[in-house]
């Protein structure tokens, strides 16, 4: 019996080809469109579940609350709340490890480049179980400076990952460079890891003690990990971490202090939180918690994972949907098959078991299909995600099994309705009738399921217009100075000789200024401070303490980037007191300086314009007791991506935190300058890497998220779209096979090949026109709530244009799909369907 299904499965895919095809290419396109949005899910959501007692490890982010600001978040924490946690909570806590991220130039021999090195404390391997290919973590990191690398980093500086005993040199994380030997070698860790880590260093803890930096309450410059013990509870560990802040941490006195008492209802933690996450959620969670700062690699997005997972269901749904509408629209053509067979003495059962198993052959081969689109277009879709993301079928079981089951569901699924409606055929009622035994059950079914097909395509489509349409206002919006022909250089390597490289490159004809900051744009880093307005040595002002975001500036950096000041006048040589000089150890080495603020910034301390500022006097937490003499105000800019929009931001000259270049350059052959560049850097820094950027590739790079989602939704749109074609164009070609003799004989009675083709037309045109009508509340909707995570967005009048444009252009390709098809059958001699029986 199973033989003769299968025989009978296969010359039904055989005779009717057309029909078959459009099943099996559009379930392949469904199932394709699903395996590879199911790929990127599975890496994403996988992140860290392979390390030893992952679901006990956790991390420590901090948020600051100011009632005037919008709150500071950040997933790092201060240098000095690790170990101060972990001997509190020893009940709770087995362990705590530090990991502080330095940028580095690392030497060996007569090379150096510049890589991520991470200062972590002598108790990571406690926390992180890394497997280890050379040495041990017993024995590899025993005292500071211990470096441990990835087999990448060895081969990459070595050619071996045998290394134990090689010489490094890490410049400069304390006041001179340090030589490391290595002591360790591990594998290098997966993809599916935040934890981007190339060569580890045992901190040496005098370090941390003279870095005001790392040894502090209140600067969040690390990442804090702690290792909970077995049966405790993420639950547990916060609450007792909250009941330490609040109560005996060193924060309570920090508060009185500089506060007084607090009020009796009000708690440290309103202010200052410090949440704790488990270390599986960081890649999907901790944007929740990071603010403008990032983290040890780029974040992941739970709401994509979400959107796509959806995405790919709605794309395998718009498949089935084909499925089942060809399926129940050929009923005519077997329904005097069906009757046979039950006349013969099947049953009911075993009609709907034959039926089904076609259903599960087609799946199966379109399943067959579809991995090998994967397989060829797997690199290109590695290349639009920047992943490397493999499909191992010979070695991934539970992949293979899968696949399988949700061939089998599919199979099932999609074949359910048209197996149950066909074996309920009465035989003896088709037998005795001329007539196919389509009902109007079966065309109200097709019309509803066309519908939600297009009303999905449409709404894939609106939300794929509406991220391109932002995106590019994004990248288009005025950001208040100009960006183009700028190059970035990173000179925080170069040290005294900053002033002999300057000269230099503004010796070359192509470059017309270089101008040095503590930031370029795009590199906020969360500066942050409180700004007294002064009057001589008295607090004054309705808004007298503001926290302000702050950056210093070299002189010339507003006139390169042509920012105008409102008022006043910008930082010049020709005054002898805009910069802020300290000594050698960082101490006020005079008692005035100049500061610049930003329109939000005047708005903060409540001026009325910006002529009403100037020549107030300002003190920062900074540089307590010199007075910043207010000499300008400028227009706000956007030193980030617009998603976070402006902030109150004062700006200094601190010369010793300048530690970025803009080179403004006018050449066509701009490789051919960045040679110049780099050669003049060699000589003047010859034993640091160059980290040179266009700043427009920096600006583009700042909405990578949104550029990724907007390549994922134009390829699976675009997909839905001809999947629904697909089936569309099978009803069309049946619905016309059907009407042939009507057509004939509106032909013979003088209707004209125009008006039959729009009668056709007409016919497909309703449930495309249902669909809009559905899907444009629902894309308007899902929009805006996106849209919700900018500061500044497309104005929400543009959805109703989109939604029209797009509506429009699908009923003009289902017009397409249906009148090629229809025009054919109007065109044929009515002579020969009249005589169709």
């Amino acid at each position: 019996m199973f033989k003769n299904y299968l025989i009978t499965a296969w010359r039904n895919i055989i005779k009717n080809g057309i029909f078959s095809l459009i099943n099996i290419s559009g379930l392949a396109l469904g199932l394709m469109s699903c395996i590879l949005i199911m790929l990127f899910v599975r890496e994403e959501t996988g992140f860290d579940k392979w390390l030893t007692d992952s679901d006990r490890i956790v991390r420590m982010h901090s948020a600051y609350y100011n009632p005037d600001n919008p709150p500071f978040l950040t997933v790092r924490s201060a240098g000095n709340m690790m170990e101060a946690v972990r001997d509190y909570a020893k009940n709770e806590v087995e362990d705590g490890v530090r990991l502080i991220r330095f940028g580095a130039s690392v030497r060996k021999d007569d090379s150096a480049l510049a890589e991520q090195v991470t200062f972590v404390d002598g108790s990571f391997f406690n926390i992180f179980d890394l497997s280890f290919v050379h040495g041990s973590k017993e024995s590899s990191f025993k005292k500071p400076n211990d470096l441990v690398i990835t087999e990448e980093t060895a081969i990459k500086y070595f050619g071996k990952t045998d290394v134990i005993g090689e010489v490094m040199t890490v410049c400069c994380v304390g006041p001179e460079p340090s030589t490391v030997a290595v002591s360790g070698v591990i594998e290098n860790l997966p993809d599916a890891s935040h934890l981007d880590l190339d060569m580890i260093v045992y901190i040496d803890p005098v370090i941390v003690e003279n870095n005001s930096g790392l040894n502090t309450w209140t600067s969040v410059n690390v990442y804090t990990y702690f290792k909970m013990r077995p049966g405790i509870s993420l639950e547990q560990f916060q609450q007792r971490l909250t009941y330490w802040i609040d109560n005996e941490s060193p924060f309570v006195q920090m508060f009185e202090e500089n506060f007084g008492e607090l009020a009796a209802d009000a708690k440290i933690s309103d202010n200052m939180r410090h949440k704790l996450m488990y270390l599986e959620d960081l890649h999907l969670r901790a944007r929740e918690d990071a603010g403008n700062m990032g983290d040890l690699s780029p974040m992941g997005d739970k709401t994509l994972i979400i959107t796509f997972s959806i995405v790919a269901a709605l794309i395998l749904l718009i498949a089935c949907i084909n499925f089942m509408n060809l399926s129940t629209a050929r009923v005519s053509h077997r329904a005097r098959e069906v009757a046979m067979r039950k006349v013969l003495g099947a049953s009911r059962g075993q009609v709907a078991v034959q039926f089904l198993g076609e259903a599960i052959v087609i799946v199966l081969i379109s399943l067959i299909l579809a991995l090998a689109l994967v397989e060829l277009l797997l690199p290109l879709y590695n290349q639009a995600l920047g992943r490397q993301l493999e499909l191992s079928l010979f070695s991934d079981l539970k992949l293979v099994f899968a696949l399988l089951g949700l061939g089998l569901l599919i199979g099932l699924g999609a074949g359910s309705y048209p197996a149950i409606f066909l074996s309920g055929f009465q035989p003896g009622h088709l037998l005795r009738s001329s007539k196919g035994a389509e009902s109007k059950t079966s065309s109200s079914l097709r019309l509803i399921l066309v519908v939600v097909q297009f009303a999905t395509s449409i709404t894939l489509v609106v939300c794929t217009a509406v991220i391109y349409a932002q995106t590019q206002y994004a990248q288009s919006v005025d950001v208040g100075y100009v960006s183009e022909d700028k190059l970035v250089l990173n000179i925080r390597g170069a040290g005294d000789n900053r002033q002999r490289l300057r000269h230099e490159l503004l010796k070359l004809p192509e470059i017309s200024s270089v101008v040095y900051s503590s930031e370029s744009p795009t590199q906020d880093n969360e500066n942050n401070n409180q700004f007294t307005l002064l009057d001589g040595e008295h607090v004054v002002g309705e808004n007298p303490q503001v926290l302000l975001n702050y950056h210093d500036m070299g002189y010339g950096f507003f006139e390169a980037y042509k920012v105008k000041p409102l008022a006043g006048r910008l930082f010049s040589e020709d005054f002898g007191s805009d910069e802020i000089k300290q000594d050698s150890d960082g101490q006020n080495g005079q008692l005035s300086a100049s500061v610049i603020l930003n329109e939000s910034a005047l708005r903060k301390f409540g001026f009325t314009s910006p002529q009403q500022a100037i020549g107030k006097t300002l003190e920062s937490g900074n540089y307590k007791g010199q007075a910043l003499t207010i000499i300008g105000i400028v227009p706000d800019i956007y030193f980030r991506s617009i998603k976070f929009g402006v902030r109150p931001t004062a700006y200094t000259m601190n010369t010793n935190r300048l530690r970025v270049a803009s080179l403004t350059f006018s050449t066509n052959n701009v490789a051919a300058l960045m040679e110049k560049v780099e050669s003049i850097w060699k000589q003047t820094v010859p034993m640091q890497p160059i980290e040179l950027q266009f700043l427009d590739e920096m600006m583009k790079a700042q909405y990578a998220e949104e550029s990724i989602q907007l390549k994922m939704f134009s390829v699976f749109s675009l997909l839905a779209i001809v999947i629904a074609c697909l089936g569309l164009y099978g009803l069309a070609s049946f619905t016309t096979e059907r009407r042939t003799r009507e057509i004939g004989i509106r032909k013979v009675m003088g209707a004209s090949v125009k008006d039959i083709v729009a009668l056709l037309i007409w016919q497909f045109s309703k449930p495309v026109i249902i669909a809009n009508l559905i899907a444009w509340p629902i894309s308007i909707y899902a929009m805006l709530i996106w849209l919700e995570s900018f500061s500044y967005r497309i104005d929400i009048l543009w959805l109703g244009p989109i939604c029209l444009v797009v509506g429009g252009s699908l009923l003009l390709v289902a017009w397409a799909t249906v009148g090629g098809n229809a025009a054919k059958v109007a065109r044929a001699n009515p002579i020969k369907a009249l005589r169709q029986e």
